[in-house]
């Protein structure tokens, strides 16, 4: 079974779990924690995915590194996959659980590459827009390109929404080909 399967299985649990606890925020933010820490440390990922540490040396571990950071169902939830072996799709799963829970509560992830830092009103303008035309809340992540001459591109899911210069002129070029330009 693929690690990517195996990944959503375990995100899928994770989201079960939040699902019956009180406080399902509290949960996220301490498996934001966990994600965070796995990114920033390539020691952290080397000891997850080393098949010589011991489960019970890993379980130390972890505890010491998060300790009281964490609430009892994430260290719960760490202490299970690590007893099944499968800390190796930990961040994995980890990342799928947000997939999930972003579904959950109808937010979409949309990427924008810029060609020039936006205002923050330009921003806050294409925010409305991106919502508009997902129906679904948004959060936005945006940063420069400089291969870009200018405009924008945003990539919602699969979907690439092209409102560069270079697509405009695209767009334009092949209207001047097709004699379908409009005369005013």
């Amino acid at each position: 079974m693929s690690n990517l399967r195996v990944a959503k299985r375990y995100a899928s649990a994770l989201m079960a779990l939040t699902g019956e606890a009180k406080k399902p925020e509290i949960i996220a933010d301490d498996l934001l924690t966990v994600q965070s820490a796995i990114k920033s440390s390539k020691d952290l990922r080397s000891l997850l995915a080393s098949p010589v540490v011991s489960k019970q040396k890993k379980k130390a571990i972890i505890a010491e590194i998060f300790g009281t950071k964490i609430g009892s169902v994430v260290n719960q939830y760490l202490i299970a996959i690590i007893d099944k072996g499968r800390e190796d799709v930990l961040a994995e799963a980890l990342g799928q659980y947000f997939v999930l829970r972003d579904e959950q509560l109808g937010i979409v992830s949309v990427d924008v590459r810029t060609a020039v830092k936006f205002s923050a009103e330009q921003e806050k303008s294409l925010v409305r827009q991106l919502e508009s035309y997902t129906q679904k809340k948004v959060r936005v992540s945006f940063s420069l390109d400089k291969i870009l001459k200018g405009g924008f591109v945003a990539k919602v899911g699969d979907t690439t929404l092209d409102g560069s210069i270079r697509r405009q002129l695209d767009l334009l070029r092949s209207r001047l080909k097709d004699g379908s330009v409009s005369k005013n």
